[in-house]
């Protein structure tokens, strides 16, 4: 679907606030285990309510009831609809706008009189109704507004936006990244992190333990600075997914690291802990990269120790020394160390010639260098 297309597509109504139903497939909150909510499903009353609860538990929606009590319903942008039968409406674009909507009574939790006017901009909102007819009019509508930011998803929501918006429509990475204002190549990031995190939860050996917090690793790992990674694992790009099994789940691992088993104890008992995960920042696989370049010894090392950060100190100290060594040159040490010593000889000071004990003392020091220009001067000739 085409930003123009849509734009047709969206016909300005008034629409009572009790035909309108919360949508349980928001965007915002369908994640990896996401069960999709059926149309003739959505008007129940406890599909609604889990709605609702999920709402003012993650999403703020408690803070802008309290805002509308006194400012009441400000339609600066309009709510989205989607007719699902004859005067039923689900929401397309403001679901936390109408649960606070639906949340304000005429007497607040501390027991105040809630202003008439403030219930009558409520009681019918000004909206755009969707007429077209496709399924995933939601998802393009909010991404259209928030894939760049002005209401964050979480970044498994936007990968998983992008990669249904390519197969259902058959669109390239230019096409999809023009869409939501991205390059093909931040695009592809998004995409082919989607199918690494799909691998992750479905085919690795941590598939009770996988959740969306690892995929902007997984994101991160297609990367122009993560290549050496993404070799290791080795990325096939035509079936989209990591071709070394044991080194994927090495690399899952490093997230999901587990316990010794206790004696007796299954390893199905045992689950990897996310709190004491091996990389702690995205930029943690940049790290990684640059040891499986740079400093196989130290990626070893980091293998075994799991201690990513005194494997990458360690090998950019030893970087550091070979620099050195390779700037260290034994001749030019030897012309700069002579035009020192003849510097310091032009600039004696007279008072040293007229005392008697430094006399003797520059006296004595002189005779190995004479020894050492002797010796030199004979080899030359």
């Amino acid at each position: 679907m085409a930003y123009a297309d849509l734009l047709d597509e969206l016909k300005p109504e008034e629409i009572p606030l009790q035909q309108i139903y919360l949508d349980p497939n928001n965007p915002r909150f369908t994640g990896a285990n996401w069960n999709y909510v059926s149309d003739n499903d959505i008007t129940l009353p406890d599909v609604q309510e889990t709605t609702r609860l999920k709402l003012v538990r993650e999403f703020g929606v408690d803070k802008l009831r309290m805002n509308m009590e006194v400012n009441g319903f400000l339609p600066i942008d309009r709510i989205v609809l989607r007719e699902v039968a004859e005067s039923v409406y689900v929401v397309l674009e403001g679901n936390r706008r109408i649960c606070a909507a639906k949340m304000v009574s005429e007497v607040t939790p501390q027991g105040e009189n809630v202003d008439g006017r403030v219930l009558e901009s409520l009681r019918v909102i000004p909206c755009l109704v969707y007429t077209g007819g496709s399924a995933d009019a939601s998802w393009i509508i909010q991404g259209l507004r928030h894939i760049t930011g002005l209401v964050d998803w979480s970044s498994f929501n936007k990968a998983k936006l992008l990669v249904e918006q390519m197969e259902n429509e058959d669109l390239s990475l230019t096409e999809v990244g023009k869409r939501f204002g991205l390059t093909p190549h931040g695009a592809g990031q998004w995409m082919r992190g989607y199918f690494a995190f799909k691998q992750a939860k479905e085919r690795s050996d941590f598939l009770r333990e996988v959740d969306e917090r690892v995929y902007p690793y997984l994101q991160e790992l297609f990367s122009r600075s993560s290549v050496k990674v993404r070799e290791w694992l080795e990325w096939d790009e035509r079936d989209r997914e990591f071709k070394n099994p044991l080194n994927f789940n090495e690399f899952i691992g490093w997230f999901y690291p587990r316990p010794e088993a206790d004696e007796g104890q299954a390893n199905l008992e045992i689950l990897g802990d996310w709190e004491k995960r091996v990389l702690k920042r995205q930029d943690d696989i940049r790290q990684v990269a640059y040891l499986m370049s740079e400093s196989p010894k130290f990626f070893e090392a980091f293998r075994r120790d799991l201690d990513l950060e005194r494997a990458y100190t360690a090998a950019i100290a030893a970087r550091q020394e070979e620099t050195l060594r390779d700037r260290f040159d034994p001749v030019d040490q030897v012309f700069s160390s002579i035009r020192e010593c003849t510097k310091a000889l032009e600039n004696l000071p007279f008072k040293m010639l007229r005392n008697p004990d430094q006399k003797g003392q520059l006296h004595e020091a002189l005779k190995p260098l004479e020894s050492a220009i002797k010796a030199i001067r004979d080899a030359l000739q």
